[in-house]
């Protein structure tokens, strides 16, 4: 996986640079801050160039990125941020953490319940962990909606799999619910629950999301939107936050 990641590091840039990125980015910007009562020790698995943690250095957190990728480690070094090369399975910190981000990385793997059990290990007591991935219901509605394609919705409706055109890479649908299974095997229960990207996948006009006065509309509306139902369920990404032992709702 560190070759696939790494050799499309220019273009993952490009994709960042896009304003339905900035927005994934901005939206999660304003959740993770508020997970941490004060400043702690923050660990990105599989955290890239550490786009996700530029919030969470500038509010005055300790920033560990562990990535398989050394050019994108590159860039997160760049921004200051402590580096680790490697995975979940290798060159791991040997420490607990007050937050542990795993975001875009779960669905890559074939192993989902190890991985979060290895995850919750890196938090420390009353620590927070939160996972991101691509919400299978917006593969449906993108093609139905904004793409106009019936047969392609259909088509991916029971797929097990899409295929990422950043990286060129298969990924795995990876429902919320298999994830919140295996954070109750391993003793943690979901507290906070996000939808991010409610709205800015079916629109269809591209050209629109770069004017700034609509992108900052779209950004208030994503930002009330993306922990209410029924729009949250339906999101480009999910995002689950979870602590051990906490109890609440289950996703429906």
């Amino acid at each position: 996986m560190s070759d696939v990641f790494g050799d499309r590091s220019a273009q993952w840039a490009t994709w960042q640079a896009e304003p339905w990125a900035r927005l994934r980015y901005d939206v999660v910007g304003r959740v993770l801050p508020g997970l941490l009562d004060r400043p702690g020790r923050v660990l990105d698995v599989g955290g890239g160039d550490g786009a996700d943690c530029v919030p969470l250095a500038a509010a005055g957190n300790d920033i560990t990125v562990l990535d398989p990728s050394a050019p994108l480690l590159e860039r997160a070094a760049g921004r200051g941020l402590r580096t680790v090369h490697g995975d979940l399975e290798r060159a791991v910190p040997r420490s607990e953490f007050d937050l542990v981000l795993c975001h875009n990385v779960l669905h890559y793997l074939d192993d989902v319940p190890s991985a979060v059990s290895r995850l919750t290990g890196f938090v420390a007591p009353g620590g927070a962990l939160s996972l991101m991935a691509p919400n299978p219901a917006m593969d449906v509605l993108s093609a139905a909606v904004r793409r106009l394609d019936p047969t392609e919705a259909l088509a991916v409706l029971d797929s097990p799999t899409v295929h990422g055109r950043t990286f060129d890479h298969p990924m795995n649908r990876l429902e919320p619910a298999v994830v919140e299974a295996a954070l109750v095997e391993s003793g943690f229960r979901v507290e906070r629950r996000f939808g991010v990207r409610c709205v800015m996948d079916l629109v269809a006009d591209d050209d629109r999301k770069s004017d700034p006065d609509f992108y900052d509309s779209l950004l208030e509306l994503e930002l009330a939107l993306c922990e209410r139902d029924p729009y949250r369920a339906t999101a480009r990404f999910w995002l689950l936050v979870a602590r051990s032992g906490t109890t609440t709702e289950t996703w429906a």
